[in-house]
């Protein structure tokens, strides 16, 4: 299964034009045929990444804004499959794989298991994980002032648990 995820910025209405919080989202569709939505999601919204006991996912971070973000998933280890250029609609809100483009493979000091990786803007960034242990957990970008400011989002895997968070 391959689980799209958005990277973005709400703009600021004191000051047109520029960003003023990084968030986490989805991406409805597959950006690889034609543009895809996104939409924003913020800390305290349902889960919407809910992988089965076991299950094995790709999860592709599509990166609408202009900065690099280390992404870091909690309880896991994944490798990093590939990157790939994607055309960004603002006005929109889409995502899509620039078409001709091709993936490129990941940088040889990120071969091996990884918690973190960089998702590069106007880049998709593929990551390969297992989902093993059963429980809510987090992903979120690793610079502290998004992470601070609702660039986090909760995961979880398999059913709800007893005295999680809803």
């Amino acid at each position: 299964m391959t689980r799209r995820l958005a990277l973005l910025e709400e703009m600021s209405v004191f000051f047109p034009g520029a960003p003023s919080e990084a968030l986490l989202g989805t991406v409805a569709g597959d950006p690889s045929m034609a543009p895809a939505e996104w939409t924003s999601q913020h800390w305290d919204e349902a889960v919407t990444e809910n992988p089965a006991v076991g299950a094995t996912e790709v999860w592709e971070f599509y990166n609408a804004t202009g900065d690099a973000h280390p992404m870091h998933i909690h309880e896991r280890v994944f490798t990093v499959v590939d990157r790939q250029a994607i055309l960004v609609d603002e006005a929109a809100q889409t995502v899509m794989v620039e078409p001709g483009s091709s993936p490129t493979p990941a940088e040889p000091w990120e071969r091996g298991f990884k918690d973190t990786v960089i998702a590069y803007p106007g880049q998709v960034t593929r990551v390969k994980m297992t989902f093993g242990q059963p429980g809510q957990f987090v992903w979120h970008c690793h610079i502290v002032e998004h992470e601070d400011n609702e660039m986090m989002r909760p995961y979880r895997i398999g059913p709800p648990q007893p005295g999680e968070p809803t």
